[in-house]
């Protein structure tokens, strides 16, 4: 029945022309009618495991040759790290291969991801205090260097210095300057528990997202990524989603996300729908827009990803992950969007299956999804 309801939804799809997208947008909004908000939040909430257990065994591949050269000319599926990558960072594949990491496995960011779903499952809710306690424990297991964990990003590494500086969490300064995006990750589930309630969601997402970031850039990224998950889980329309961000009470946006153009880079995915800006080869959007780790360049590939291959998880998330560099977080990214799209019902098995413990992450899902439906 799952195959035969996507089949039917690309079919409509492949019947919008790309030059009306506005008269296309009600076919589409009909076409997904039957995907529930409870689907489309445990679509949301596997859609960034999957990215990022995808993109945990060939992770930070910067030249594109080298990553065909490790993983063949497509990457369709999980894979283990290489013991012998000819990437520029094969020490951090071999790293990772010595550790146990294996193709299924999540990365340190995934790790963290589950432990904020894990508290909120716990707690019957948000609760930041329980979800921080939760993170000191797994500082106990790192030494703050790199090559520590499955590898430890810098956000995570200051954060970590700054609470052996005995820092509290409920201190500003306690997070990262970095502009990575560990914290819009986990934002999903967040997004995902406030979707019906956009005030009390950009509250949210500010205040997890300062346990690892003291930036504004950041911040304000992160919060806007919450904004646009949770509009697609409740089910705003993609060409609608800046008026929607927009739309939330002025005073509460602008202090929990600050600066104007970053929380409405969703649109600039709207390139996807003119023929003369789409690239014929989506994956190469990476390449545009950045490879590298800062928010600001990861974000505009997973929202032109979204927009090229709505209701189309497989593709949306492939191309995220076949662009190289980092493609774990990328793809992770692109993963919540197009979950909360598609919903669980439109995620291939396959990726499903393949996810180390996929049991207990869908239950956990679900048991987020019936929080919210309570």
């Amino acid at each position: 029945m799952k195959k035969i309801l996507i089949s039917l939804l690309l079919a409509n799809l492949a019947l919008v022309s790309m030059s009306s997208v506005a008269a296309g947008a009600d076919g589409e909004t009909a076409a997904v009618a039957e995907i529930s908000q409870k689907d489309r939040i445990m679509g949301a909430i596997m859609g960034v495991f999957i990215g990022d257990a995808l993109g945990v065994g060939t992770h930070w591949y910067y030249d594109l040759d080298a990553l065909k050269h490790d993983f063949g000319p497509w990457i369709s599926d999980y894979h283990d790290p290489k013991l012998k990558s000819t990437g520029r960072f094969a020490k951090v594949h071999q790293f990772r291969h010595d550790q146990g990491v294996r193709a299924g496995d999540l990365s340190q960011t995934g790790q963290l991801y589950r432990m904020l779903i894990e508290s909120i499952v716990d707690q019957g809710g948000y609760d930041r205090a329980d979800f921080a306690a939760r993170v000191d424990e797994l500082f106990k297991t790192l030494n703050g260097k790199n090559y520590s964990g499955r590898y430890t990003d810098v956000a995570i590494r200051e954060t970590w210095k700054n609470r052996k500086r005995g820092i509290s969490w409920d201190d500003s300064k306690v997070g990262s300057n970095a502009i990575t995006s560990d914290a819009a990750q986990m934002n999903v589930a967040l997004a995902a528990l406030f979707y019906n309630d956009p005030e009390t969601l950009v509250k949210r997402a500010n205040s997890h997202t300062k346990l690892f970031y003291q930036n504004a850039f950041p911040i304000t990224h992160s919060v806007a990524y919450a904004t646009v998950v949770g509009g697609l889980i409740d089910g705003v329309p993609l060409e609608h989603m800046a008026e929607h961000i927009l739309g939330i009470n002025r005073r509460i946006l602008t202090r929990n996300a600050p600066y104007y153009d970053s929380r409405i880079q969703v649109e600039v995915g709207q390139s996807a729908w003119n023929p003369e800006l789409r690239f014929s080869s989506p994956h190469l959007a990476s390449k545009v827009y950045g490879q590298h780790c800062e928010i600001q360049q990861l974000l505009p590939g997973a929202y032109y990803f979204i927009h090229h291959y709505q209701y189309d998880f497989e593709n949306a998330v492939l191309a995220a992950i076949n662009g190289g560099g980092n493609n774990m977080a990328r793809a992770s990214l692109t993963g919540g969007l197009s979950g909360a799209m598609v919903g669980l019902s439109g995620i291939p098995d396959r990726f499903i299956k393949g996810l180390n413990d996929h049991e207990q992450l869908l239950k956990l899902a679900e048991q987020i999804a019936d929080l919210t439906q309570s």
